[in-house]
């Protein structure tokens, strides 16, 4: 039996939430990431936005001065994950299995229930794609593969092109169907930017070889192509051309890390300022650590300097999900990793390597018993939960926590915030 999988690919997420709570953004070149005028990077750019080369990762400025009539908004993730959750709910209603990819991207299997669209698996994409418009007025694409990575691929070639907003879009406007069997065929003609998965070392040596399409790659031996990258990358590459996968969709996907970093208003070498913002970063991750019932057994610290190097360094330790814990493990590698006399611009803390169950380390108290401390756990989540995490905050990280609020309110910086 041939495997049926669908690939949902929210269009512009982001942006398009922003315009379901503020209609007056229609039609407009919107960056969704921070206010105008902030330091930090694009989180989603609408498809106006697009044409003048805005994208996702770029810095704020850089945004603003390629579109200066562009809107900015701070974002809303809550509003984010509420609507992310909804278009979940609704397909796994038409799909027996659906995997949560991402906050905007799903995967879904179909495999056997082909009867159901009358053996139109087009068909199966427009209903996909029409069910979640008409359910939560946000758009997607749609792509059927006979496996995740085919149909990852073929979803992109469906997108909207900024150039042709506006214009009547066809009845199978962003939905796409590879016949099974035809996926090698599918990604030969593609260009080899859209091998998903090559990344920014792979793709020069690529274009070094001379390989400008997917199908360039086909005629290549497998020994050469793992004596050029490698035994592990040349297996991939090859494989990967001709659109092998057999990954199956995993209707519970659980995230391989949780994590948070920030973007200073004003690059800094304030030592206190950088603990209060690590204790905050912790605090923030042991709590998103505690709902999904983990500990970790690896932080990892991302810092990045004003001239955009970034560094990052890793640390393995008991499992943990205590604040104190790593936020000592994170400030030491801090430490260890700060060795340039240079102004700091980001600062990330995130944990991964997780086990199952409740950390036994210190957390307010040493004398305090494990079940004590899963006790004060639960209450201090339940309370942050409730009423939001910043109503209940460790003294370390609090002014951290509201310099992070007053970036997106487009208040003060850390120094005028000192001298009030």
């Amino acid at each position: 039996m041939n495997r049926i999988v669908a690939h949902v690919d929210m269009n512009s997420f982001f942006v398009s939430c922003e315009r379901l709570v503020d209609p007056s953004l229609d039609g407009k070149p919107v960056v969704v990431g921070g206010n105008r005028g902030e330091r930090g990077v694009v989180a989603s750019a609408s498809y106006e936005a697009r044409k003048y080369g805005i994208k996702s990762g770029m810095p704020l400025l850089t945004a603003e001065r390629l579109c200066p009539k562009a809107l900015f908004v701070p974002g809303h993730h809550q509003l984010y994950g509420k609507y992310s959750r909804k278009v979940y709910v609704l397909l796994r209603r038409v799909a027996p299995v659906v995997e949560y990819a991402s906050i905007d991207e799903f995967y879904l299997d179909f495999t056997g229930c082909e009867a159901l669209y009358g053996n139109d698996l087009w068909a199966m994409a427009r209903k996909v794609r029409d069910s979640v418009f008409e359910r939560t007025r946000l758009s997607c694409t749609v792509a059927v593969a006979s496996n995740k990575y085919v149909a990852k691929i073929a979803g992109k070639t469906v997108k909207p092109d900024p150039a042709t907003l506006g214009r009547k879009a066809g009845e199978n406007a962003g939905v796409v169907v590879v016949p099974a069997g035809g996926g090698q065929a599918f990604l030969a003609g593609l260009p080899i930017e859209r091998l998903h998965g090559a990344g920014e070392k792979t793709q020069p040596r690529l274009a070094e070889m001379r390989i400008c399409k997917i199908g360039d790659i086909l005629p290549i031996p497998l020994a050469r192509l793992q004596k050029a990258f490698g035994p592990s990358a040349g297996q991939w590459l090859y494989e990967a051309a001709r659109g092998m996968d057999e990954s199956a969709v995993e209707p519970y996907h659980l995230s391989k890390s949780v994590g948070h970093e920030t973007t200073f208003g004003k690059d800094t070498d304030n030592l206190e300022q950088i603990h209060q913002t690590l204790a905050w970063l912790s605090e923030k991750s042991c709590y998103r650590l505690r709902r999904l019932g983990k500990k970790a057994r690896t932080v990892t610290l991302k810092l990045r300097y004003d001239d955009f190097q970034t560094v990052t360094r890793a640390r393995t330790l008991p499992e943990t999900n205590d604040d104190a814990t790593v936020m000592k493990a994170a400030y030491g590698l801090f430490k260890e990793s700060h060795l340039r006399k240079r102004k700091i611009r980001l600062l990330g803390v995130s944990l991964s390597k997780f086990e199952k169950g409740e950390a036994e380390s210190p957390w307010l108290f040493p004398e305090m018993g494990s079940g004590k401390k899963e006790s004060l756990f639960k209450s201090v989540d339940a309370i942050k939960r409730k009423y939001g995490f910043h109503k209940l905050e460790k003294a370390a990280s609090l002014e951290a926590g509201e310099k992070s609020r007053e970036k997106k309110s487009g208040m003060s910086s850390f120094q005028k915030h000192k001298t009030r």
